[in-house]
Formats: C-alpha cells, structure tokens, sequence
C-alpha cells in the first residue's frame, strides 16, 4: 500500500506534466515550422522526446527537493499533500485522483501500445528468419538477399540491425547503385536508427497528442536525409545517389505487391523522393563530411542526465514547494 500511495501520485504528474509540455510544444512547434531552418536528427528527435524529459526531470525535481538536507514535512505542516520519500503516507491525498488519470491514460493509450507491441513481435519473428539467411558482402558492407516481396532496401533489428536487399531491386541496380544503397543501409546500422525509432514510436503511443506523429516522420525524414548525404560521402558523388534513389523509386511504382513486414528505416519512402534528391544535390562537400552518424537516443540521454544531474541543487524546495501547495488547492 506504501508503494502504491507513493508511487501513483509521481506517476499521474509525469504523465500530466508530458501531456502539458506536449500540447504546449505543438503550438510552440508552428513557430519553430515557420522558420527556414534545417534542424539535425538529435534535434527532431529530442522533440519527440521532450514531454517525456521534462516529465522525468520534474518528477525527479519534486522527489528530491534537497537531497542534502533533513525531512521538511514536518516543518510546513499537514496542510497540503507531501510528495516525500520519507513519509509517503502524507501523499495519501492524492492517491484516489491519480489513480483516475492514469486509469483514463491506460484507456486511450492501449490500443496504440498493443499495436505497437504486436507490430514489434510480428517484426522480430521475421528478423530471426531472415538473419538465418547467409550474410554477403559488398564494398565492406555487409547485407542479406531476400525474396521481399516488394522491390526495397531496408535495415531492420534493433540490438543488432542487419542490412536487407531485395532480390528484385539487386538484379535492377548497377553497380555503383547498389554501393550507394548498401552506404545510406549501413549509415542506418552505424546510427542504430531501429533502437531510434522504436524508441520514439513508444513514446508517440504513449502520449496521445496527434501533433507527435508529425514529429516522428520529420525526424524520419531528416534519418534518410542525413544516410543519403553519407552515402554520398563514401562513393564520392551525390549524382549517384540520386540516381540509386530514383531507381528504387521507379522499381516500387512497377510492383504491386505490398512488403511483408514493416520495416525499421530503409530507401522505401516515396513520397519524399524530390525534397530528398534536391537536398542530396545542394549539399556541400562540408556537408558530406559532417553527416552525423551518432545515436539520436545517446546523445539525447546525455543531455538529459546532464539536466537531471542540476536539478538535485536547483531549482530545489521552491518548485517542490509550490507543487505540493497547487496540489492541495487542487484535490481540496
């Protein structure tokens, strides 16, 4: 019951506080939308994440509020609820009103997670077949040859991402294409952009604003960008690469047939063929040299432990303070 008293209350402030700071950053986000500017994949992906961070430093601020100090309950009363890991009974208050948000989040968060959760069991039994494949070799990148179903190059797994090339689009590709789509593959795996992505699909079930999935494709977006423009790099001609992606493009508008699974990330999309053809080919030989190959999670956990870190000195009992005091007028 301790657990419970303590552990609801915390629970129902994240998820209200990532629910706030979401709806805040998709007005705040139009602003940001309007102006020319060409954020990198960490950035767009810190945008997905952000609720979330916010979320976890807040909770993490409240929980503490000085860590180098003694118990402050008993200094300012009883007459609002304590967040204390002291006395978690003094948070009692609070119990019955959390556990009715979070059992309305669990309500209109399920189906996506389910789906999300089975899309991800569906993916993983199709890997295990597909990593028994033998592994081949070109141009110091490893791949596996597939019969897809759909002309694709994709990069699927997510503790050990592999490379996957249709048989299809292999025998329609010449040889400078194929090394071109094998690079912009394994920028993907250097990237680890399968953790990247399962990471950021769970934070958009988890957080029901509709403006958030608009986020996950902008970081999707700015991933094959950033492939291409390494791809690019490592054939040493952006020409190519452009001529690698019209070619997949032309071999998926002659097919029919749909991909079997989803993918993690791959030279699939569509749609955004022309935007990614006319950055590839304004890029400067600067911005060849530059494409980030870091992982868009790491580099954003370090910010946020960097953060979390701050906030066991700052802003201390004050935040704590007015919180515990705005959850007493609240549920009274």
């Amino acid at each position: 019951m301790n657990a419970l008293v303590f552990i609801a209350p915390f629970a129902a402030i994240f998820v209200s506080t990532a629910s706030v700071v979401a709806m805040a950053h998709a007005l705040l986000s139009r602003f940001v939308h309007s102006r020319r500017v060409s954020p990198s994949t960490s950035v767009h992906a810190l945008a997905v994440f952000a609720p979330w961070l916010v979320a976890a430093i807040a909770a993490l601020a409240l929980a503490s509020p000085d860590p180098f100090a003694a118990c402050h309950c008993t200094q300012h009363g009883l007459h609002h609820p304590h967040l204390c890991l002291s006395h978690p009974l003094f948070a009692s208050p609070l119990v019955e009103p959390s556990l009715v948000l979070l059992g309305v989040w669990l309500l209109v968060v399920s189906p996506r997670v389910i789906r999300l959760v089975r899309e991800v069991i569906t993916s993983t039994l199709w890997t295990r077949t597909i990593r028994s494949l033998p592994s081949q070799q070109q141009d110091g990148v490893s791949f596996r040859l597939h019969d897809c179903g759909k002309p694709s190059a994709f990069t699927v797994g997510v503790a050990s991402p592999m490379i996957v090339f249709d048989k299809n689009l292999w025998s329609r590709l010449t040889i400078e294409e194929r090394r071109a789509v094998l690079h912009h593959e394994q920028a993907h795996v250097e990237r680890r952009d399968g953790l990247t992505l399962l990471v950021l699909r769970l934070c958009v079930a988890l957080l029901p604003i509709p403006f958030s999935a608009r986020l996950l494709d902008a970081w999707k977006r700015a991933a094959e960008k950033a492939c291409d423009r390494h791809a690019a790099a490592k054939v040493g001609d952006t020409a190519t690469v452009a001529a690698a992606l019209v070619s997949v493009e032309n071999s998926l508008g002659s097919s029919a047939n749909p991909l079997r699974v989803t993918p993690a990330l791959g030279i699939i999309s569509g749609a955004e063929l022309e935007d990614r053809v006319v950055a590839l080919l304004s890029a400067s030989s600067k911005d060849l040299e530059t494409s980030q190959l870091g992982n868009d999670v790491l580099a954003n956990f370090l910010v946020a432990l960097g953060v979390a870190a701050l906030t066991l000195v700052w802003p201390g009992d004050t935040l704590h303070h007015a919180a515990e005091t705005l959850l007493g007028l609240i549920i009274h």
